[in-house]
């Protein structure tokens, strides 16, 4: 279903991370084009795709995959509310992944002519960009790091705590007990375990009193337990002061 631009949707993970301000959020919102409205388990597109398209998630979250043969496939995003989608197939000729919904999603279709306008026009806010995409990168060593390098648990720990403070960004409420769409066959895609391995390390966490995940949310019920099982760096936010201010 396709239709006009939401005025609603949640910008907050980006201006809370980013310390953009009202003029650059509004810029934010001007990249996108009508809204298309998808179902959970709907294929926003396929790896291999041409032309492949950019997105912002405006409600719901979707997932972004590589097939790897044999009908397997390597998790290697999960994007909230106010997420830019696909940006890394902006390089390629073809979609680098695959994108799906976990729920009922709406998202807002950006042309790459609005990126690069935002690069020729707004350097502020190309900055910001820049700076989000260091932020994935991140993200994704961490991510290596504790699939190559680490245990089930630690892996599952760390994939809990990365959730609540991307959740965290959008709503500083969020505490012990959060929303997380993910099946175990989800889980196991981004951790690289099987079924298996999955079911058995979240009973280890609910029978230990640290944490549950069931029925789409998590309750951490020991926190630092928790932070010491994922063995990896809980990082404060970078000071942006060395951004440039607006010279509008």
């Amino acid at each position: 279903m396709v239709d006009g631009m939401d005025a609603g949707w949640n910008v907050e993970r980006f201006k809370e991370f980013t310390g953009a301000d009202v003029a650059d959020i509004e810029r934010f919102k001007q990249m996108a084009g009508p809204s298309i409205r998808l179902k959970r388990g709907d294929i926003v597109r396929r790896q291999g795709s041409s032309d492949p398209q950019v997105y912002m998630l405006i409600s719901g979250w979707v997932t972004c995959s590589i097939n790897v043969g044999h009908g397997a496939r390597q998790i290697v995003k999960v994007h909230l509310p106010g997420d830019l989608v696909g940006m890394p197939s902006i390089a390629a000729t073809t979609a680098c992944d695959t994108i799906q919904t976990l729920s009922d999603v709406t998202m807002g279709v950006v042309e790459t002519t609005a990126i690069g306008r935002v690069f020729a026009e707004n350097p502020r806010l190309a900055a910001l960009f820049f700076l989000v995409a260091q932020q994935e990168r991140v993200l994704l060593m961490e991510r290596l790091a504790s699939i190559g390098r680490t245990s089930a648990i630690s892996r599952v720990a760390a994939l809990m705590l990365e959730l609540r403070s991307r959740l965290r960004r959008s709503d500083a409420a969020v505490d012990t007990a959060f929303p997380a769409p993910l099946t175990q066959e989800d889980i196991g895609d981004l951790t690289g375990l099987t079924p298996v391995y999955v079911n058995r390390t979240l009973r280890q966490l609910r029978t230990e009193g640290v944490a549950v995940w069931r029925r789409g949310e998590i309750t951490i019920t020991d926190h630092s337990r928790l932070i010491d099982y994922a063995e990896l760096p809980q990082r404060a936010e970078r000071d942006i002061s060395w951004i440039p201010a607006r010279t509008e």
